[in-house]
């Protein structure tokens, strides 16, 4: 019984120091890559949770109303290629099972989230507890998009199809990447994302985080403006 209770203790010890080794390694890298970054005032719009990270890292003001929910890969398409018309339009809820995805929804147990709407465009507020919550905060934070400095981040997952993944790489915009889990990379807007392939797409691109990516390269650009029109392909979907 005392071996193993010692046994114990000295896993205890080891498991503790190995997290403290990966915090001071974690913040080191934190610290380097926060003082890397020259590009200050950007507003990623991302199909997800990621931007909300990014700033969270980087200890910067969220400047994107993309953070804590997710959309369908099919209505983020339709919303980063008319983002300007989509911010404009007023946000309203609809119950679950109103929703052109309420099967995924369900399957996912996600009815209880609050689902958000503009116009076309669906949004699921994972981390919200409330409607109240959820229209507050994104309509605080749309008015702080910079149109003058867009980073726009999309990934394989949540119903993405080889589809969507060719519409976004032919946006006609430099600042912006899609995450994917497969090699080799197809299109130009690609980045690895160090994850297990499934059909499905990516599991989650939040954490790790930073994972592998080199966010001094993603956001370190020149500053670029999001067309007034929105994308020409908008007018095609």
């Amino acid at each position: 019984m005392k071996g193993k209770f010692l046994k114990r203790k000295l896993n205890k010890f080891r498991k503790n120091i190995k997290e403290k080794i990966e915090k001071v390694f974690y913040n080191t890298k934190r610290y380097f890559v926060k003082k890397s970054i020259k590009n200050k005032n950007f507003s990623i719009i991302s199909n997800n949770c990621w931007a909300g990270r990014v700033y969270q890292y980087l200890d910067m003001p969220y400047l994107s109303p993309t953070a804590g929910l997710y959309f369908f890969a099919p209505d983020y398409i339709k919303f980063v290629s008319d983002l300007k018309r989509y911010l404009n339009t007023p946000l309203r809820f609809i119950n679950p099972e109103e929703s052109k995805y309420s099967d995924e929804i369900k399957k996912r147990n996600q009815t209880d989230k609050p689902i958000g709407i503009l116009d076309d465009v669906e949004i699921v507020f994972l981390h919200y507890k409330t409607k109240e919550e959820a229209k507050e905060k994104w309509n605080r934070r749309k008015e702080r998009v910079d149109f003058d400095n867009i980073i726009i981040k999309f990934s394989r997952m949540d119903l993405c199809t080889e589809k969507e993944l060719e519409q976004f790489d032919t946006f006609p915009f430099e600042n912006k990447f899609v995450l994917n889990n497969r090699l080799p990379l197809k299109y130009k807007s690609e980045v690895y994302w160090k994850e297990k392939w499934i059909e499905e797409g990516i599991y989650r691109d939040t954490t790790p985080f930073p994972g592998n990516l080199n966010l001094h390269k993603l956001l370190n650009v020149n500053p670029e403006k999001y067309p007034e029109q929105g994308f020409n392909s908008s007018k095609e979907q």
